[in-house]
């Protein structure tokens, strides 16, 4: 145990810490009702937090009540809170938001995510005698800060740093370790410049970020490329949530994440065959779900597999593999088939129709088909911004088509430039803005 003489500059520099940071939210919790539909509450604290139930303590209208959800109804819900009397709650709070706003690594004096998670992460620390709820540790904080460092180094992999990678999938098999009944173990602890030296860590039990964690290992080993051992940390996933009935989230990105995995360095129509394969197996999936809340996000995910299948095909056909009827017929299908039952797979498809017609040089047909998705697609921002930018192009080919047949294209031509100037305002910073930008 520490020594009170060491502790107090500790709590001084965490409690410095919270007089500089800006004011924070409250921690949050989204689960998804009875009805499938999405509730927000702040939670007050909690009871429990395993893999297959949360139970919180929320407030809601200015009273305390304890609401207990099964795990696969948890959309969204973090630990860490800058607002919190807690210093090792509020640390989680601040190092959330740096990671949110991409400061991931220290820079000079400005400590990132990674310094302020790798404290937290294993932290043993008791507090003085009386100020337990100020200063003391548990467990619950390692175990969330190990799991944002994960990420953070896992993004911090995504950008370049291969080492970090490598060091977050060691971090994976540390959680793993960690999530076990054991009071604690022993585990190397980093220390002051790179130093590392043996020492006891807490452990936690069974924990609910476990399907969270095996993900992001899966992630880790496809982005350091070992094909067999990634595709098994899927298969892993999947075989996991399915049996203990976890997040329907974690599922499908399970489901979605393999196939991208799979498919890479593969021809087109394999390509194509994966995400309609594990678009018709989450489908199956859906149908068999009690739960509301799952079946919806299973059946929309089914829909994404299957919508991807068909832009890996007009990729292909954009790279002149094959012609453009290929991929058109294929976003047809889907538009008239389950895009009748979901709204964001119709507009994809429909925008998809569009993209096919003007790269097949029907001005008209593209121009009616994109303009639909135009009108009504707003609640949809990358499928709309793809849709203006063909717009554009449709309405120029549509003034070459009546222009031939002896009318006047002006007004279509000047609509080109709209749709174009109106990608540009609503969707700047999109790729699709940029390649207007080109033009």
């Amino acid at each position: 145990m520490m020594t009170n003489h060491v502790r107090i500059p500790l709590f001084a520099a965490l409690a410095a810490a919270v007089l500089l940071e800006p004011a924070g939210a409250a921690e949050i919790l989204q689960y998804a009702d009875d009805d499938g539909v999405i509730q927000t509450a702040q939670v007050e604290s909690v009871i429990r937090d395993e893999e297959e139930e949360l139970t919180v303590k929320i407030i809601v209208g200015g009273r305390k009540r304890t609401l207990k959800l099964p795990a696969r109804r948890v959309v969204q819900f973090r630990r860490g809170d800058t607002e919190a009397e807690n210093a090792w709650s509020n640390q989680l709070g601040r190092g959330l938001r740096m990671l949110s706003a991409g400061q991931l690594a220290t820079e000079g004096t400005n400590p990132g995510a990674e310094e302020v998670f790798t404290k937290v992460a294993y932290t043993k620390e008791e507090g003085i005698k009386g100020q337990e709820a100020l200063f003391a540790a548990d467990p619950s904080h390692n175990m969330y800060a190990l799991y944002y460092l994960i990420e953070t180094r896992y993004q911090m992999g995504m950008k370049g740093d291969k080492a970090r990678l490598e060091m977050a999938a060691a971090d994976c098999l540390q959680f793993k370790e960690r999530s076990t009944k054991k009071k604690s173990i022993q585990w190397d602890i980093p220390g002051d410049k790179g130093a590392v030296g043996k020492g006891d860590v807490w452990c936690w039990g069974e924990s609910r970020l476990m399907p969270d964690v095996m993900l992001l290992e899966a992630k880790i080993l496809a982005a350091l490329e070992r094909k067999d051992a990634a595709s098994k940390a899927f298969d892993e996933v999947i075989d996991r949530v399915k049996k203990k009935n976890l997040a329907p989230t974690i599922l499908t990105e399970a489901y979605l994440a393999k196939a991208e995995h799979e498919a890479k360095g593969l021809p087109s129509d394999q390509q194509e065959k994966l995400f309609r394969d594990a678009g018709t197996l989450m489908a199956t999936l859906a149908r068999s779900q009690q739960d509301v809340y799952s079946r919806q996000v299973i059946a929309r995910a089914a829909n994404r597999a299957l919508l991807r299948g068909a832009d890996l095909l007009m990729e292909s056909a954009q790279q002149g593999k094959f012609g453009w009827d290929v991929p058109l017929q294929r976003y047809e299908q889907l538009r008239d088939g389950e895009g009748s039952r979901d709204p964001a797979l119709w507009f994809g498809a429909q925008a998809g129709v569009g993209v096919c017609l003007v790269e097949k040089g029907e001005g008209a047909r593209a121009y009616e088909a994109l303009l639909d998705v135009a009108i009504r697609g707003g609640e949809y921002p990358e499928t709309l911004a793809r849709a203006l930018f063909y717009l554009a192009r449709a309405a120029t080919l549509f003034a070459k088509e009546v222009e031939a047949a002896g009318g006047k294209g002006d007004f279509l031509r000047a609509e080109s430039d709209l749709w174009r100037q109106d990608l540009k305002q609503r969707y700047p910073s999109s790729s699709w803005a940029e390649r207007a930008q080109q033009k």
